[in-house]
């Protein structure tokens, strides 16, 4: 008589939170994540306005739809843990009518404190960097370099303290790397950090071939957290900057996009107000000192400013309203300032 084997159902994977799973017939935890949203955005950026903080098309109104998912693969090894992650997304703007294509967006392997593969640099997002990452509380963190790179990284933590060392590609074909270096100390009280980045070529930053001599710069940055007490999710960040030129890895007033000119110092002021476990609202405001011009090491003497306003309210558990509002400005004859914005709903699973 035949004996039906018996089902192997999923098994939960409690050892790295919520959302892993066993890999059936495998010591290997995997949690599939991600979203989709839907987005409304507005800018009133003029030909000769300053560039709008979001990024948006100018003066219209912009729909954008976003899908992702991540795939993260981990396990326990006498090296530590041993970790894969694949991000996958797929995006509609306006003015596309085809559908879009998919993407995969990030790739890394990580063992222990080793990281490599392509996703946010180690000047954004650091293993172990706790409050050190990022910019501003909102989505789009103001500005502070944002940027993926190819890299390779390792990064050590204990008792609070953590440093980060990282040869990241900068698309050139020589054998130089960018280096980024980082040292945080993160506590319940909030944290303080220190990093520097090294533009082993700023010119790859808009694809040109670089044309004078030297060519590298670096770029600086230290900040501090403060949690409020008793507050739990409110606190207030603060970061300075500092280029010695036109770099990959310094503040532009377009936001979070790399290829406008960096400024020569750059400060930011963020507070996030926690009301409730459903609803936030945060403030930032940041001032750029002196834009470089392009490629080089020549300010200009330029400044300007961007402030920003952001709601995050989760009515419901995995359901998502966020609205946003920028302006931004630069003391230049002739080019005036800009607002955007934009509402958007996000279901996460």
């Amino acid at each position: 008589m035949y004996e039906p084997e018996p089902v192997e159902y999923v098994k939960v994977c409690d050892a790295y939170g919520a959302g892993f799973f066993y890999i059936p017939g495998t010591e290997t935890c995997l949690s599939i994540s991600g979203y989709v949203w839907v987005q409304l955005g507005y800018t009133n950026q003029k030909l000769r306005g300053t560039p709008n903080y979001h990024q948006l098309a100018a003066n219209s109104y912009n729909p954008y739809i976003r899908a992702r998912v991540n795939f993260d693969a981990r396990s326990d090894t006498e090296w530590g843990t041993l970790r894969s992650y694949i991000r996958v997304q797929s995006e509609w703007f306006s003015g596309v009518s085809a559908d879009a294509n998919a993407v995969v967006d990030q790739a890394f392997i990580e063992l222990g404190g080793f990281r490599a593969g392509y996703t946010e640099t180690a000047w954004n997002d650091a293993m172990h960097g706790g409050v050190a990452n990022w910019g501003s509380h909102s989505d789009w963190g103001m500005s502070y370099g944002y940027q993926q790179r190819f890299l390779i990284s390792y990064s050590f933590a204990a008792n609070g303290f953590s440093a980060t060392l990282s040869l990241e590609d900068d698309d050139n074909v020589n054998y130089m790397p960018d280096v980024v270096a980082l040292v945080a100390y993160n506590a319940g009280w909030g944290g303080v950090w220190a990093k520097v980045a090294y533009d082993e070529d700023r010119f790859d930053k808009y694809g040109a071939i670089a044309f004078a001599s030297p060519f590298d710069g670096f770029t600086a940055s230290i900040g501090a957290q403060i949690n409020i007490p008793n507050m739990e999710g409110s606190n207030l960040r603060l970061i300075g900057y500092y280029s010695d030129s036109d770099t990959r890895y310094g503040p532009t007033l377009a936001g979070i996009d790399p290829f406008g000119p960096s400024s020569k110092w750059s400060v930011m002021a963020a507070y996030n107000h926690a009301f409730s476990s459903t609803l936030s609202v945060s403030l930032a405001a940041q001032y750029f000192d002196s834009f470089y011009v392009p490629f080089t090491s020549l300010a200009t003497g330029i400044d300007g400013y961007q402030i920003e306003a952001e709601m995050v309210w989760t009515p419901v558990t995995n359901f998502e309203v966020r609205a946003a509002l920028a302006y931004s400005d630069v003391n230049a004859a002739g080019v005036s300032g800009t607002t955007s914005g934009f509402v958007r709903f996000t279901r996460y699973f």
